[in-house]
């Protein structure tokens, strides 16, 4: 069974365009800009980040889970007005959960299923499960099926580097279109 973590956001957080803000700043002779998250934003974040916090232990979410595999963040948005975008609102949430759902975004593929209105309640429901894909692989028992080739080439003892690579996504000449390793070499 895959593993999920369901989360609501009631109301709608501040969008990318009122997320950050800039001001200028002397240093020396000359002038810097300065970006700074805007306080609405820091309130948004300390809330959702203390409710993710709890529902990541209430439904026993492995935040290890995610060190080496990619997740889907799906959300489902019910805006107040039909003037809004999606699309602005995924910063504050990635920013909200790092370190409470995922260990780093870096590994977290957002995905936007639908939109609605609901003027009276207006939310965002979030869903973060594991990809199937694994690597350059369609799943996992692609990959199993792939390294247990592997497993009779001589470099399969010595950490191979193709197939380290292979299942961290790197597309690489050694191995084809039909997932075939040019280096391939038979133990004797």
């Amino acid at each position: 069974m895959v593993k999920e973590l369901k989360l609501t956001v009631k109301g709608i957080p501040p969008s990318v365009n009122h997320y950050m803000g800039y001001r200028g700043v002397r240093k020396g002779n000359g002038c810097m800009v300065m970006a700074y998250t805007k306080p609405e934003a820091n309130k948004f974040k300390k809330e959702f980040s203390t409710y993710a916090k709890e529902q990541v232990e209430l439904q026993q979410w492995d935040i290890e889970s995610t060190r080496d595999v990619h997740h889907y963040l799906d959300c489902i948005f019910y805006f107040d007005r039909t003037d809004k975008d999606e699309q602005n609102y995924m910063k504050v949430l990635c920013d909200a959960l790092n370190g409470i759902a995922y260990i780093d975004d870096k590994k977290i593929l957002t995905r936007t299923h639908e939109v609605f209105y609901d003027s009276k309640s207006p939310r965002i429901e979030i869903t973060i499960k594991p990809v199937t894909y694994r690597g350059i692989f369609n799943d996992e028992i692609h990959m199993e099926v792939f390294e247990n080739k592997c497993k009779i080439c001589k470099r399969y003892k010595r950490n191979c580097s193709i197939l380290n690579k292979a299942k961290e996504g790197r597309i690489q000449s050694e191995i084809d279109e039909d997932f075939i390793c040019r280096k391939f070499n038979n133990i004797k």
